[in-house]
C-alpha cells in the first residue's frame, strides 16, 4: 500500500461527505450525529468523524495516527453503504468479478496469510483476540469470527489450524451484496483492515 495517513486520502471523500444529507447517513446506518461529527461504533471501540475538520480519530487517543485504510473504509461506510440491503455472509470470490480480481499473490491477493502466520499453531490465541474486539464465535473450520468492523456490517474470519499433514488455512465471508455498494478493491481494503485489527489486538506469540 502507497498511502499510509489519513490525510493522504483525496479530499473528494471529505468533500461529498460534508455535502452528505446527515439524516441519510443517520438512517441507513443507524447512527448518531452529535454536534456536527458522526461517532460510529467500530470494533469494541468508536471513531468520531468530523466532516468540517476532515478529522477522523479514537476519543481514548485523539492524537494517535488513525491511518489512511481506517481512514478510507470509514468514509466509504458512510457515504456508500446501505447496511439494509448488504445480504448473507459469503465468501469474496463470489462477488461480481472476485475470481478475476482477487490474485493469489500479489496486490490484490486475499489477505490470509499475515493470519496463518500468527494464528496457524494458535486457535485459543485467535478467539481469544476475537472477544477482545467484540466479536462472535462461529461454528465453522476448527474456529470462526464474526467480526462487526461498524454497525450493520461484519466480516467473518475462518481458521483451520496447522497440523502434521496440513498448513494452516484461513478465509473470509463478507455480506453478499457488498460489490453493489463498493468496488472490489474497497473491499480488499476492509479485509486487511480486520486483518491489521487481529494482529494488533493478537496476546504475546505461545512459545
Amino acid at each position: 500500500m502507497l498511502y499510509t495517513r489519513c490525510a493522504e486520502v483525496d479530499e473528494k471523500f471529505w468533500v461529498d461527505l460534508n455535502r452528505a444529507d446527515p439524516e441519510d447517513i443517520a438512517r441507513r446506518l443507524g447512527l448518531r450525529r452529535r454536534r456536527e461529527v458522526f461517532r460510529v461504533p467500530y470494533f469494541n471501540r468508536e471513531l468520531v468523524v468530523d466532516p468540517d475538520r476532515r478529522l477522523l480519530f479514537l476519543p481514548e487517543a485523539p492524537d494517535e495516527e488513525p491511518g489512511f485504510r481506517r481512514c478510507l473504509i470509514t468514509l466509504l461506510y458512510l457515504l456508500h453503504l446501505d447496511a439494509g440491503a448488504l445480504g448473507p455472509p459469503v465468501s469474496p470470490l463470489e462477488l461480481t468479478g472476485a475470481t478475476t480480481f482477487f490474485q493469489t499473490r500479489g496486490p490484490h491477493a486475499i489477505p490470509s496469510a499475515p493470519l496463518e502466520e500468527r494464528f496457524g499453531r494458535d486457535l485459543a490465541g485467535f478467539l481469544a483476540t476475537g472477544r477482545r474486539l467484540g466479536a462472535e464465535t462461529r461454528d465453522l473450520g476448527d474456529g470462526a469470527l464474526a467480526l462487526r468492523v461498524y454497525p450493520g456490517l461484519s466480516v467473518g474470519v475462518i481458521l483451520w489450524e496447522a497440523d502434521d499433514e496440513f498448513p494452516a488455512q484461513s478465509s473470509f465471508t463478507v455480506p453478499a451484496n457488498l460489490d453493489r455498494c463498493w468496488q472490489l478493491d474497497a473491499i480488499l481494503g476492509l479485509m486487511s483492515l480486520v486483518v491489521k485489527e487481529l494482529l494488533q489486538a493478537a496476546p504475546p506469540v505461545p512459545r
